[in-house]
């Protein structure tokens, strides 16, 4: 597993989170479905580093 910080913003207010994802893809379709996309839009996804399984 890898840790991804992802951004998002509703057009006036930007916010980060973390999330653990095997990568980058899966960590953008993790944040989808946790996050209301239609509000929510996806600025960026960056890995930060590994997590030990």
């Amino acid at each position: 597993m890898q840790t991804f910080r992802i951004s998002l913003s509703d057009g006036t207010r930007k916010f980060h989170t973390v999330l653990h994802a095997a990568d980058p893809a899966a960590a953008q379709m993790k944040a989808a479905f946790f996050f209301d996309t239609s509000k929510w839009r996806i600025l960026s996804v960056a890995l930060t580093g590994a997590v030990a399984a």
